[in-house]
């Protein structure tokens, strides 16, 4: 009789610890999530339930293949954009634009594959972060600021996610974006070749006060010539060093169409990526021996600035009005 009341008292001990057990690891796992701590990483695709709604990504350091979550990979994508010191407001619409473009990218990929991509919707070297930083990347980035950081980036992707830029036909547009102007944007068609009625040049005059919104860069008349033999190596160097420059054709924003050098007809990108310049949007003085580059802006200036969304968000505008702003008549819709 004794044993048989010791065995019940065991049994109703056990059973009246487990519900503090499960109390005790919902409340770990509630205080892991509150810390700020990452709760998903990347993982291989084989180890993701194909159900979930995911970016398949090419991750060339390693030739591997991986999933990771469209919520993660915003985070991420935001990150790498745009540092955590922006404005609220202009994180949000970095997070609308970024989620539109890649979610085109992916559209479109998954429709038409491409074979080099084994299946994934775009390339990426992770390792080095481009597109996204992963969370061991931004840890490393920010430091002892990764905690207000990422709780920032998170919260302003959170109150947007799933909202996307479609036209009127309900497609995602091409929400590019680029991270400095000359002043104003870019059409589409001056800098792609393609006519957008969402990528209109529009004013962005918060742009010039953006470090580095001007740049100086000097090459000597030997460096000259070698980087346009690289961009053409046709043309042909006759005549006074000052009068190279026959001709230049720009934008109504100042990016440059063509320039004539030497009688050789070059791109304002052929020209950008020759010297490495910030933009196409360009000064070209001879002096002393030396061709300086003034530059104006960062990146191609076609959709919206980045750094003209913070100075709009510093000045009362909501991520709506920034968007509307820079994308013209796209229209803001969620994806369920």
């Amino acid at each position: 009789m004794k044993k048989k009341f010791i065995i019940m008292l065991s049994l109703f001990l056990i059973m009246a610890l487990l519900p503090m057990l499960s109390i005790k690891e919902t409340t770990a796992l509630y205080k892991k999530e509150l810390s700020g701590e990452p709760q998903s990483e990347s993982v291989p695709s084989d180890d993701i339930n194909s159900s979930d709604r995911s970016f398949i990504i090419l991750d060339t350091a390693t030739g591997k293949t991986i999933h990771i979550s469209d919520k993660e990979f915003l985070y991420g994508a935001v990150a790498y954009e745009m540092p955590p010191s922006f404005e609220e407001e202009a994180l949000k619409a970095q997070a609308v634009a970024a989620y539109t473009y890649f979610c085109r990218l992916r559209e479109h990929e998954r429709k038409t594959p491409s074979a080099g991509l084994n299946g994934a919707d775009f390339s990426a070297d992770l390792n080095e972060g481009q597109f996204y930083y992963s969370n061991s990347l931004l840890k490393e980035k920010w430091g002892a600021l990764y905690n207000d950081s990422i709780k920032k980036i998170k919260k302003a992707c959170d109150s947007v996610y799933g909202q996307v830029l479609t036209g009127k036909d309900g497609e995602l547009i091409d929400a590019a974006y680029h991270a400095i102007s000359s002043g104003s944007t870019e059409n589409a068609s001056d800098v792609f070749g393609f006519e957008s009625e969402y990528l209109r040049a529009v004013a962005s005059p918060g742009d010039i006060y953006a470090p580095d919104y001007i740049t100086d860069t000097v090459f000597s008349l030997d460096e000259f010539k070698e980087r346009l033999r690289s961009a053409d190596g046709n043309i042909i160097f006759s005549g006074k060093a000052e009068e190279y420059i026959k001709k230049i054709d720009r934008t109504s924003s100042g990016t440059v169409r063509k320039i004539n050098i030497c009688g050789t007809e070059l791109t304002g990108s052929q020209i950008r990526t020759a010297f490495a310049l910030r933009s196409a949007a360009f000064e070209i003085e001879y002096a002393g021996g030396l061709f300086t580059f003034t530059v104006r802006g960062y990146g191609h200036g076609v959709g919206m600035s980045q750094y003209g969304a913070q100075s709009m968000a510093k000045n009362g505008a909501d991520y709506q009005e920034i968007l509307q702003h820079y994308y013209g008549n796209a229209v803001l819709h969620t994806i369920q």
